[in-house]
């Protein structure tokens, strides 16, 4: 969960730090799509460790929302190759 706050972090921190990560893709996503679907179901019961953000499906959800929107024009592309 830290890799993941720190990589988002990352690509905020500069104007094209963003799109010089999308060369990276290809070792990065292959992880994500492996862990992407590890959310917890706990219908609608309060989920408390909500807010310290360590629910790990949800995190690389906003880590990929970040990719996408600071990725530059082919990260959207690259993105939905390696994880559909």
């Amino acid at each position: 969960a830290t890799m993941l706050k720190t990589l988002q972090k990352l690509v905020v921190s500069g104007d094209m730090v963003g799109e010089a990560i999308v060369p990276y893709y290809r070792q990065i996503l292959p992880v994500f799509n492996i862990y992407k679907n590890c959310t917890k179901n706990i219908g609608d019961a309060i989920d408390y460790g909500q807010r310290r953000r360590i629910n790990l499906g949800t995190l690389i959800g906003e880590t990929l929302e970040f990719f996408e929107t600071h990725g530059g024009a082919d990260a959207f592309i690259n993105i939905k190759y390696m994880i559909p």
